[in-house]
């Protein structure tokens, strides 16, 4: 899945998104720099919180201030979120391989859509400015990997700048319409980015539900479910005629998650997500059938072999 949203607060997402999930030191894993506005401003590598929530001011790393820092957008938080079945089996049944595909997989969203959509405006021929392509962006990717209600959830998060150097070689704001507008597009490619390597990895997958979504195969939708407190909360208020959580309420948890969550142990999902008596039954035939997979090997549709019996 992919959704877009609209950055807020620079000093709340500088503290969100360059901590890790639970905000434990010794857990973190720091977001990287990405495309190639942040290869012309010399950043790569991790992503440090001061120069991170001055990007989204609009304060480059020389000091230069673009736009007015008091009326200015401050970016966009572009979420790719792995298949159910993709989160279980990296995450709980421990396939570590699965989780950089998806790493690659957002890079590969992120470049398309900074090839094909990137865009700054013009204002020398029309006072309402024209848009004019860019080809780059300045990104910040982070890894997560829990939903709020501490289930397995491997998603990336790329945050673009409002920000994009322009033909002429000046720092202008991102003209971001083009973004939203291929919202479906955008996601389309991290599918099936995603897709391609989870079976070069030796997984079948099938079609599940529309955009190219799409599940491994063997990993049964009651464990699924099992693992998606979130979905099965937000399913219940419907049934119960509520109004499920509004995405701005969605958008101030985010940056504010609840205090019996801070200093939480990563992976708590194992004992949170799912309670202890009904994940380790689950639990097991995943592992059995994360052994089954063998490294680097391409999926063979005709291969005799199956996997061992749960």
């Amino acid at each position: 899945m992919h959704s877009i949203a609209a950055i807020s607060s620079s000093s709340g997402a500088a503290s969100y998104f360059t901590n890790d999930n639970y905000y434990t030191e010794d857990n973190a894993e720091p977001g990287v720099w990405h495309g190639e506005g942040a290869e012309k401003l010399g950043l790569s590598g991790d992503v440090d919180k001061e120069t991170f929530e001055n990007l989204l001011n609009g304060i480059l790393p020389d000091g230069t201030q673009v736009g007015d820092p008091k009326n200015r957008r401050l970016g966009l938080d572009d979420t790719f979120s792995a298949p159910k079945s993709v989160s279980i089996m990296a995450l709980v049944a421990g396939d570590t391989r699965l989780v950089e595909a998806h790493k690659q997989a957002v890079k590969a969203a992120v470049n398309y859509m900074e090839k094909n959509h990137a865009e700054a405006r013009n204002y020398s021929r029309n006072p309402n400015g024209e848009a004019e392509k860019t080809g780059n962006l300045v990104t910040a990717i982070f890894t997560h990997d829990t939903s709020r209600a501490l289930d397995p959830n491997l998603h990336g998060h790329a945050i673009s700048m409002n920000l994009t150097q322009a033909p002429d070689g000046s720092w202008k704001a991102l003209w971001n319409q083009e973004i939203w507008k291929n919202n479906t597009t955008i996601g389309q490619v991290y599918h099936a980015v995603l897709r391609n390597l989870v079976e070069k990895l030796g997984y079948s997958v099938e079609a599940a539900g529309k955009h190219g979504t799409f599940e491994i195969k063997g990993v049964p939708k009651d464990v699924r479910t099992e693992f998606s407190t979130r979905t099965t909360q937000i399913n219940a208020e419907i049934e119960n005629g509520m109004r499920p959580t509004s995405r701005s309420e969605e958008d101030h948890a985010l940056y504010a998650r609840s205090e019996n969550q801070v200093g939480e142990p990563r992976h708590a999902y194992r004992t949170h997500g799912a309670s202890a008596s009904t994940a380790i039954p689950l639990m097991r035939p995943l592992c059995a059938m994360r052994q089954w997979q063998k490294p680097n090997s391409p999926r063979n549709p005709r291969s005799s072999k199956k996997p061992p019996p749960s």
